[in-house]
């Protein structure tokens, strides 16, 4: 069955909606005809069935069942904001291990990086965010937040389980299933001390999350596996 995103708070039962073009194209490359069912997902917790009424390309769906998945935990990553173009590959990646918050993060280290992650880049990634579900059937997004400064970081998200990447800090422990949980990860070379120290002295505690000095991408998928695998 094919998968189409549709906006938030569109989806009701017996309503005809009509997908934004990126879908119907999607339709075009899949040879839909009418009255194929289809799967619709909005990134926000709503699924729906329906079928194609009319010409496919025209993109018009009658909802059929709609039902409402809860919100996940929190599952959130602050994550230097080095190069887009691997940032925006790891956006992906957290949809798909359900990821539910995404923070590029502005470092003394990340700082001075051309092809750094910035605000203007946040839309693109959040589009990816959300064909990303697509294909891993969740119901829900990660939301791909503006950079943040670390002094935002720590003002804003304090709650929960909170890890910072470290190759000297300890095992990770388990978290708990309904908890919130954020990892905090650094750029290439790390977090500055005073930047550690900073986030130690608002609670985050240092976890190793490998053997050898991780990419910033590869240490916010071992992150995120960790804070999921326990998820229903």
């Amino acid at each position: 069955m094919i998968t189409l995103l549709v906006e938030a708070g569109v989806l009701a039962p017996e309503r005809d909606i009509t997908l934004v073009e990126a879908e119907r194209h999607h339709l075009r490359v899949r040879r839909a005809r009418a009255g194929d069912r289809v799967r619709l997902v909005d990134g926000r917790g709503g699924v729906g069935d329906g079928t194609l009424v009319g010409v496919p390309s025209e993109g018009t769906v009658r909802v059929a069942t709609l039902r409402s998945e809860p919100a996940p935990p929190t599952r959130g990553l602050a994550v230097a904001a080095g190069d887009r173009d691997r940032f925006e590959w790891l956006v992906e990646k957290a949809a798909e291990l359900g990821i539910t918050d995404v923070i590029p993060l502005e470092t003394e280290r990340a700082v001075g990086v051309g092809t750094r992650v910035r605000g203007q880049h946040v839309d693109r990634m959040q589009r990816r965010a959300y064909e990303a579900i697509k294909q891993s059937g969740a119901a829900w997004a990660p939301v791909v937040h503006l950079p943040h400064s670390l002094a935002e970081l720590v003002s804003r998200r304090r709650e929960g389980t909170r890890w910072l990447a470290d190759r000297d800090g300890g095992l990770p422990s388990p978290i708990p299933p309904s908890g919130p949980a954020w990892t905090a990860i650094g750029p290439e070379g790390g977090f500055t001390e005073a930047e550690r120290q900073v986030l130690r002295d608002e609670g985050w505690w240092p976890v190793r999350l490998g053997r050898h000095i991780l990419r910033f991408e590869t240490a916010a998928l071992v992150a995120a596996t960790l804070m999921t695998s326990h998820d229903s």
